[in-house]
Formats: C-alpha cells, sequence, structure tokens
C-alpha cells in the first residue's frame, strides 16, 4: 500500500507540474496578445510520459511530418486492433502520441513494414536506445506498454523478462491481486495498471507455452482478471482480455498438471487420459461460451470473417492440450513432441513399435486441430494481407503448428489423411512466404518432400484441395454444439 501510494503522490506531484507549465504558456501567451486553446488530450498527455513537452519525434528528426502522419495512419487503421486484448484506448491522437517518445517512435517501426519497409530498421535502432535509457532512473506505465508492443510486433521474445522486472517494479502485480480485495478502492489507475499487468500475463501464456513462464506464480494472478468486468472503469478489451486469459490458462494447467515421465508411459495411465479428456472438454467449453454467451457487444470480433479469427486460439489450444505425448527425441526411440492433445506424443514406443489407442487419438485430434488452424489463416484475406507487417506475431501459432504437424504425421501416419495434412504443411509455408520468411518457408517444403517419401503419399494438386475446401463451405466456420458437455 505504501508503494502505491508513493506512486500515486508522485503522479500528482507530475500532474501538478504539468497544470503549473500550461498556466505559465497561458500566461505568456496573454502577455503576447495570442489566444491558447488547451485540448483533454495536451492536459492528459502532461500525465502520461516525462518529458512530453520537450520531445517530438518530427522535431527530434526521426520522421518527417510527412512520414509521421502517414505511419500513424497506417498504424491507426490496419494494426491498432491486431492484439485483441490489448487496449486500443492507449493510442492517442496523432498530435499527442508524437510526444510520448517510445510510443511514438514504437508505432514507427510497427508501421513502417508496410509504410517505408526501407526505414525498419532506422526506427528499430531508435527504439531500442530508448528502451536502454530506462535502465536506471524512473519509467512510467506507457512506457511498459510501448515495451509490451515492440516485444509483440517484433518478436523480441527475450525483452519479456524485462518488461516484466520494470512492471513488478511500477507495482502493477500488486495491483492487479488489490483487483481481488474488496476493502481497495477500484480506482482509474489502480484498474489501468492491473489490466497491463494481465495484458502481460497473457503474452507470456501465449509466447511461453514451450519453455518457463517469465511471471512467477503466473497462476496466482488470472483468478482475479474477471473483476476487471465489474470494475467501474471496465472497457470493453476487458471482455476480450479475460477470454483470452480463460483460454490460455486451460493450456497453462495442461504445462503443469501433467509431468513428462506420465505422458512418457506406454500405454498412457488412466489417470492421463482423464486430465487430457478434461482439459480438452474445458476448451469447448470455453470456446462455446465465447460465441453463444458473451454479451454480443464485447465479442472479440464483430465482422463475420474477423469472428472466425478466433478459431485460431481455438484451434491452437486444442492442438496443445495434444502436442506434448510427441515429445522424446526420435534418436532415443521416443516421438517426441509437447502440446493438451500434442501432448499425448511425448512417448517411447514400445518394442513392438505399437501406439496405445488413446494416445493415438489424442494425436489424432491434434493433428485435426492444427489443420484447422492453417486452415483458417490461410483462406483469411485479411490476415494474409496483414502478414508483411504483423508475420512476427501473427504467425505465432503457424509456428507452432508447422514444428508439430511433420512430426505428428510419422507418428499417425498410418490413422490420418496423410495427403490433407502434407496439404495444410504446404498452405503454412506460403504464409510464411506471403510474411517475409522465405528461409522458413523453404525449410517447410523442403519437409515436405521427405514426408512424402516417408508416408509414401504425394501431395495433392493445390486446385484439388481448394476445391474440397470450397465444397466444405461454410462447415468450417460452424460452432460446435457443445450442450452436452
Amino acid at each position: 500500500m505504501n508503494s502505491l501510494e508513493e506512486r500515486h503522490q508522485k503522479e500528482l506531484r507530475e500532474l501538478q507540474s504539468t497544470v503549473s507549465r500550461l498556466c505559465d504558456r497561458l500566461d505568456s501567451s496573454t502577455k503576447s496578445g495570442r489566444e491558447v486553446s488547451l485540448s483533454n488530450d495536451e492536459l492528459l498527455a502532461g500525465n502520461r510520459a516525462k518529458d512530453t513537452d520537450s520531445f517530438d519525434i518530427v522535431r527530434s528528426g526521426t520522421v518527417t511530418e510527412d512520414e509521421w502522419a502517414k505511419l500513424y495512419n497506417f498504424f491507426d487503421e490496419h494494426c491498432r486492433t491486431v492484439i485483441a486484448f490489448m487496449d486500443d484506448q492507449l493510442y492517442s491522437a496523432a498530435h499527442v502520441i508524437r510526444k510520448q517518445p517510445l510510443m511514438a517512435t514504437v508505432i514507427c517501426v510497427i508501421a513502417s513494414k508496410a509504410v517505408h519497409r526501407e526505414k525498419y530498421t532506422t526506427y528499430l535502432v531508435a527504439a531500442d536506445q530508448m528502451i536502454g535509457t530506462t535502465f536506471s532512473g524512473a519509467i512510467d506505465l506507457y512506457t511498459v506498454q510501448a515495451m509490451m508492443l515492440l516485444a509483440a510486433w517484433t518478436g523480441r521474445h527475450r525483452l519479456w523478462g524485462y518488461v516484466a522486472s520494470i512492471a513488478a517494479e511500477l507495482g502493477l502485480n500488486v495491483a492487479a491481486l488489490h483487483l481481488g480485495d474488496v476493502s481497495v478502492e477500484h480506482t482509474a489507475d489502480l484498474v489501468g495498471s492491473a489490466r497491463t499487468w494481465l495484458s502481460l500475463c497473457c503474452f507470456d501464456l501465449m509466447i511461453n507455452l514451450d519453455r518457463p513462464f517469465v511471471i512467477y506464480n503466473i497462476m496466482d494472478y488470472l483468478p482475479v482478471a474477471s473483476q476487471l468486468l465489474v470494475s467501474p472503469h471496465c472497457r470493453p478489451v476487458d471482455y476480450r482480455l479475460c477470454a483470452y486469459l480463460q483460454g490460455f490458462s486451460i493450456t497453462a494447467e495442461a504445462k503443469t498438471q501433467i509431468a513428462n515421465a506420465e505422458l512418457r508411459l506406454n500405454p498412457l495411465s488412466d489417470s492421463a487420459v482423464q486430465k487430457l479428456r478434461a482439459l480438452d472438454q474445458k476448451i469447448d467449453r470455453w470456446f462455446y461460451h465465447i460465441n453463444n454467451s458473451m454479451e454480443p457487444l464485447y465479442q472479440t470480433f464483430a465482422k463475420k470473417q474477423d469472428r472466425n479469427r478466433f478459431m485460431v486460439p481455438y484451434a491452437f489450444l486444442k492442438m496443445y492440450v495434444s502436442w506434448p505425448y510427441l515429445k522424446a527425441a526420435v534418436s532415443h526411440g521416443f516421438v517426441e513432441f509437447s502440446h493438451v492433445n500434442g501432448l499425448a506424443l511425448h512417448v517411447k514406443e514400445s518394442q513392438h513399435g505399437s501406439a496405445d489407442t488413446n494416445r493415438m487419438a489424442f494425436v489424432q485430434k491434434a493433428l485435426d486441430s492444427a489443420c484447422l488452424l492453417l486452415q483458417t489463416q490461410f483462406e483469411s484475406k485479411e490476415f494474409r494481407q496483414m502478414l508483411p507487417y504483423s508475420g512476427d506475431y501473427n504467425l505465432v501459432t503457424t509456428y507452432y503448428a508447422l514444428e508439430f504437424m511433420p512430426r505428428a504425421l510419422e507418428f499417425a501416419r498410418g490413422a490420418v489423411n496423410c495427403g490433407l495434412v502434407l496439404s495444410r504443411l504446404r498452405q503454412g509455408a506460403q504464409l510464411l512466404e506471403e510474411a517475409g520468411a522465405a528461409e522458413s518457408a523453404n525449410s517447410v517444403r523442403s519437409e515436405l518432400r521427405v514426408l512424402e517419401q516417408v508416408v509414401r503419399t504425394s501431395l495433392p494438386p493445390e486446385g484439388l484441395v481448394a476445391e474440397m475446401d470450397q465444397a466444405a463451405g461454410e462447415s468450417l466456420f460452424d460452432i460446435p454444439n457443445l450442450l452436452d458437455i
């Protein structure tokens, strides 16, 4: 509480200083006979970041006036809602946000991939230099949020640990826990700090499923997220944030509840099978709630094709719950992998080379989910149009699927439609190429050629696959009937 009070006192002093400077400007302007109009954005800007009265991204020489207008307008139109659980109210008007050093520079980094690709590296270096100045001295919430955006949009996963450390230094983790304390007043500052911490938790859950989370005891914070929805300062993004946290908390459960040693047993123990089935059904209930019970005003995606994008996290979660059974080194006779249905690949085959039916069922379900994920992304025109500038974020799940599917196919080739799986891998390679990841795309295609020999199946012609998908029509996007769960 002391640290929270100190922070509020500091913010009050900063606001008082800002008001004093604005009054000085007004007084000076009055004496010179000029009129001054102070907008709400100008008043709020003084409380968002330090030195905003002296910094301007155009005056700093980072961009020209025309470049800033193009970069900001592109970001505002095409990028601000790409990360559905990040509050898009963070982004002020262009004339205000240009005075926020790191956030303005991060916007240039993100938009430059589409507007001025040749300057992407220049803007990224400028952002790195600004982050370097945060190693000492004071730091504010807005700067933390800007660093989160930079890490997500550029794939700089090493930055997450640093972001988490300074977020904790600001007491954002404490603010999140206070959401569940009825004796603490839910002020706008506290809710904003908690929202930022929970957004950081969401990034951590998504990006670090196959390695340790950067947030210590991350599961402790997830139950309080729902308190955002009853807060007097609730925003539409809070419904989306809670939806994502609920979904990815299921994969975190899978990661912590089922030991690798238990997954390597052949056949799977009854306990492991029951846990995996429970987690898989929990994902189905989560998806059903989002599409059938959530207040329509707060649906994650309003447009039909945009709504379908929620198929991607759903399919990814289904794949993850089954993945971790494949995780064993092939050189040691394992089929090693790791995801809730993909969890099933964590197994050493028996001397007779047979796999138990429960394990095979989980792996088949994981492959189906991986195929659904790639198909959904491939058939989304908007998703593919964004790839040249959003690939570092939007293709995180794609890379997971492309890593998982070849090994799963080798394991289950006698029980799945190998031609369809190979076709989805080809579509995944196309997505990588469209995102500018030519080397990764070629690597997938090389693996495809090897897989064709291993499973003794030729790739179906692209036209045939397209006809099959078209014939399926709307069935891909049907919401499953899960009322019996």
